[in-house]
């Protein structure tokens, strides 16, 4: 494919799903967004497994699905050390498109990104996203675009807002004012960054719709869940008009750059039905042993002395927290010889590993033990209402061929249902209760995203069926570019005019 343009503008609209924009650009809260997707190529989007913001993102910048990428959740465990560590940009394993970009003599500018601390060498800017510990970690990378930000756009932030869900109007209507300053900040950081660099690709990630959605869902009122409230309605309006602002100034600024838009989410958004405790129904298996009272003293020795280790750190002159290597047996208070299998971590996916000195009988045994577990979990239903909790269920070892403690994986993967939450963390006060509302999560991730591209060559209203590893090679081959062989994505032929050759003549692939 030729080059079709110089710059591709991204934007992250994280949590984006049609099941909002739909009834939203009906309503005209959005009229900037909804005219270019009527001016765009666009459709569904499939979102990753599991479908989380760092496996997400990281399949959007890399081209690749998580067994290439590596990253297969916010954590992930060394078995040699028994310790839980937090995935970050120097755990991806392959080139981001944002390095190969600067690789081919290319600028780029990305502002909050996940996944993106510490900031890979690049041409250009990179801010980090809400994983960076601090600012000026998330800065690291360009220290004096940070100054020039806090002095001439102080609102501009890395962190989110939406901790919780509003107690009242005046709560919800003040985080809504934050939120929307966070989005204006976003949009003039990319001004800003645009007169500093000659970009190529430039990113603009809006993290806080993902947030806004989790914990105000009911009052978007898009669904039977919707709720009508003086105060919070308007509070979620004002968040979705003044994102479509932020969004108008970006659209302006590609126009005048003559650059390509791409508008994607990670995953889409719906009502929560409920938090899945993993680590319960495990227990309720017989297949994990919780340790006696009078043993758990370990576990929460632990457990403190890793707070006062983040506590000191944090208290000295210039101090960040420290690395997160947290003991596994500060995660769990299990009874190691007689638990067969336990979940340390994980978020939307039941990560769960198998103990093999409990299983006994060597690496058969652990093989037929993942067999018997995923038909276990591929089984589980909600007893209110009989749907599967679980969209799928599978070992690593047969569904990727490897050995799962090399690569940093669970040995079984148990993905979340559409409108279910699977959940590890460790409660002794919920450990028994499988299946839970929570007032402050009325909504969760759905698998179904959005993607909308448009620009030179684009053919208004073409119909797209995508996946998330698929935007970096279309980018690239936009660009005019070779798609590099770790790049598993395709080529969104189906976006572009009939001026565009066909798939025949997509982009030679490096060898």
């Amino acid at each position: 494919m030729s080059s079709l343009t110089s710059r591709v503008l991204f934007i992250g609209l994280d949590g984006g799903a049609r099941a909002v924009l739909d009834p939203v650009f009906e309503r005209g809260w959005m009229p900037n967004l909804a005219g270019f997707w009527a001016r765009a190529a666009s459709g569904p989007l499939r979102s990753t497994e599991p479908m989380v913001t760092p496996v997400a993102w990281t399949s959007f910048s890399t081209g690749c699905t998580p067994l290439i990428h590596g990253v297969h959740d916010f954590n992930y465990m060394d078995t040699s050390s028994r310790t839980i560590h937090d995935h970050h940009a120097g755990t991806v394993r392959v080139p981001t498109l944002w390095e190969i970009v600067g690789g081919l003599g290319g600028s780029v500018v990305s502002l909050g990104l996940p996944l993106t601390y510490p900031a890979p060498p690049l041409r250009g800017l990179c801010v980090a996203g809400a994983d960076a510990p601090d600012r000026a970690h998330a800065f690291a990378q360009c220290p004096g675009f940070e100054a020039m930000l806090r002095a001439e756009v102080p609102a501009y932030t890395h962190k989110l807002v939406w901790k919780r869900r509003s107690r009242t109007a005046e709560e919800a209507l003040r985080e809504a004012d934050r939120c929307v300053a966070i989005f204006e900040a976003q949009a003039e950081a990319a001004f800003r960054a645009d007169g500093l660099v000659d970009w190529t690709t430039m990113m603009v990630h809006f993290h806080n719709l993902d947030s806004l959605q989790h914990r105000m869902w009911p009052y978007l009122d898009v669904d039977e869940t919707g709720l009508r409230e003086p105060g919070m309605n308007a509070a979620v309006e004002r968040c979705l008009r003044g994102l479509d602002a932020a969004v108008g100034r970006l659209l302006d600024l590609a126009s005048a750059r003559d650059a390509a838009v791409v508008a994607a989410s990670d995953h889409g958004f719906g009502p929560c039905r409920g938090l899945v405790n993993v680590n319960g129904m495990l227990r309720a298996a017989g297949l994990q042993r919780t340790r006696v009272y009078g043993t758990r003293l370990r576990y929460r020795t632990i457990r403190l002395a890793e707070r006062f280790r983040r506590w000191r750190a944090l208290r000295e002159p210039g101090g960040t927290a420290p690395s997160k290597a947290r003991p596994l047996d500060g995660q769990m208070s299990c009874d190691w010889k007689r638990t067969i299998a336990f979940a340390p971590y994980g978020q939307l996916c039941g990560n769960v590993f198998l103990n093999p000195e409990a299983v006994g009988g060597g690496a058969a045994a652990v093989e037929r033990a993942a067999v018997e577990l995923v038909e276990m979990l591929a089984d589980a239903r909600d007893p209110a209402t009989g749907a599967r909790l679980f969209a799928d269920v599978y070992a690593a070892t047969e569904r990727f061929g490897v050995d799962p403690a090399e690569h940093a994986m669970p040995d079984v993967f148990a993905l979340s249902a559409d409108g279910y939450q699977a959940q590890a963390k460790w409660s002794e006060r919920h450990r028994n209760t499988i299946i839970r509302p929570d007032h402050e999560l009325p909504a969760t991730h759905w698998a179904e995203g959005v993607v909308a591209i448009g620009g030179p060559g684009v053919s208004p209203g073409a119909r797209l069926a995508a996946e998330l590893h698929d935007l970096a090679p279309t980018a690239l081959a936009m660009l005019g570019h070779a798609v590099p062989s770790h790049m598993e994505g395709r080529v969104l032929l189906e976006a572009f005019d009939d001026a565009c050759p066909d798939e025949a003549a997509a982009p030679a692939v490096f060898a």
